[in-house]
């Protein structure tokens, strides 16, 4: 194909959109080489002729090969590739350089190559690949099984590195899952799940227990025909429950709730059907045995900094402002002092003094926001946003299904790796060490992603092909 029909058929706005971020990152990481900055008399040719450059020209070039292999090769090879992400996971452990206590990356040559990158990647390919065959069905639970193999297996061997925050990532392939036909219940379940774990994290057990109690008996309510007189006892209940619990009777309110439930239930049960009873029975039992073990672990199981860490991010009245917070906090000031339109590049003192840890990677966010502003960070949004809606009309407008599996899968690892790093910046997710997709430094994250883009939109200019 000549390069004249590359241009006419290629998606401008993704190639516009990647090269924006790329370079924008690339002036932002450069921002924070705190070697160069210390010295007086630094240029911009100096921050930018640096190892970050070899990575970044890399990533442009790969992407750009990307469009010039045949695209028919990602899904015929994409088991072979899945099986090479799983290979380099093992060997990491094996043969990998101890960064910081974990054994992540490969050593070469000077350049520090990390797998669990490269792994997401490869995942997506072959969860797209078994997606797409005609003989898979979701509610086939061997083909569930696979699937969860296929999650999974890269999930477990990054843990063992350790590294709880690149194994997180791998939540986001539950966007294709969906895609596919997944049943909602099985998200609304979990979400529900998620938020028990979450205030059990936060508060006592038998304050959840009093919560998940009233739904219960709400939901039992639902069940009636004429369920507004049930409703209403339930919510003059949860007032009963409020007082009670302020005045600090939380026995007898748990007795009264516990009674109120049971009667409900019975009653509910030969008044109408056993199934949905025993469906909220059975979700009031794993509600409440979530809350009380994850209660139990988080005070008998993990170590000191690892409750910090939880800490910072649910209850940070119990951190030390100037220990476990103390990131969280400089990266919000180092935002909040960029205001509206932020000090200009190469001119943010916090950034410049690396007041902010680990500013070129969890925190480049609070970089931009000083040096760019309330506009700069709303610019970056802005072009993330717009990649994403981008990709996910090349899923819906794709021939084939592996196509549109694969980009919801891009779109699932952009979205929540963006929205967990800026959120750690601004102090309303964990930090857990997750980089911002082409802005964080890290080669190995950039070429990643520069792969996937690139393939996609072949993938597409393929399907216009048709």
């Amino acid at each position: 194909m000549s390069s004249k029909a590359i241009n006419r058929e290629i998606d401008g706005i993704v190639v516009s959109v990647y090269l924006a971020l790329v370079v924008i990152g690339w002036f932002m990481i450069g921002a924070t080489n705190t070697s160069i900055l210390e010295t007086e008399t630094y240029t911009i040719q100096d921050l930018l002729f640096t190892k970050d450059s070899i990575w970044v020209a890399i990533s442009v070039a790969l992407f750009f090969a990307c469009l010039i292999i045949d695209a028919n090769i990602w899904n015929s090879f994409s088991w072979i590739i899945y099986a090479f992400g799983i290979i380099l996971l093992l060997g990491v452990l094996l043969f990998g350089e101890e960064i910081k206590g974990a054994k992540s990356w490969y050593d070469i040559m000077g350049y520090s190559f990390q797998p669990s990158e490269f792994a997401k990647f490869s995942t997506a390919l072959g969860l797209a690949s078994f997606l797409s065959l005609r003989t898979t069905q979701l509610s086939n639970w061997q083909h569930q099984l696979i699937i969860l193999g296929v999650i999974l297996s890269p999930v477990v061997l990054i843990l063992l590195q350790p590294d709880a925050g690149s194994a997180s990532v791998f939540i986001s392939f539950l966007l294709v899952l969906y895609r596919a036909g997944a049943r909602s219940l099985y998200y609304i379940a979990g979400f529900f799940l998620f938020l028990v774990l979450v205030f059990s994290l936060m508060y006592e057990p038998y304050y959840i227990t009093i919560i998940l109690l009233l739904l219960a008996i709400l939901g039992l309510a639902l069940e009636h025909k004429r369920p507004i007189i049930l409703i209403s006892v339930s919510a003059l209940l949860s007032l009963f429950a409020a007082v009670f619990v302020t005045n600090g009777y939380h026995t007898i309110t748990l007795l009264i709730l516990a009674a109120a439930f049971i009667g409900s239930a019975i009653y509910t049960g030969f008044r109408f059907k056993w199934n949905n009873v025993i469906l909220i029975l059975v979700a009031l039992g794993l509600g409440l045995s979530l809350s009380f073990s994850s209660s139990w672990a988080y005070k008998n199981i993990l170590k000191p900094h690892q409750q910090d860490r939880i800490n910072v991010w649910l209850n940070p009245e119990k951190c030390d402002p100037q220990g476990s917070l103390y990131n969280v906090n400089q990266s919000k000031i180092a935002i909040g002092s960029g205001g509206l339109y932020g000090k200009g590049f190469l001119q943010g003192e916090m950034t410049k003094l690396n007041y902010v840890p680990e500013q070129s990677t969890d925190f480049i966010v609070s970089t931009l926001g000083e040096e760019q502003g309330f506009v700069g960070i709303v610019g970056l949004l802005i072009l993330i946003s717009i990649l994403i809606i981008r990709l996910s009309i090349i899923a819906e407008r794709a021939n084939n299904t592996f196509v549109c599996y694969f980009a919801y899968a891009i779109m699932g690892l952009l979205f929540f790796q963006s929205f967990i790093n800026i959120g750690m910046a601004m102090g309303f997710m964990p930090v857990i060490g997750i980089p911002l997709p082409f802005i964080s430094k890290g080669g190995s994250a950039l070429v990643s992603f520069s792969i996937m883009l690139g393939v996609i939109t072949k993938l597409d200019m393929q399907r216009r092909r048709v």
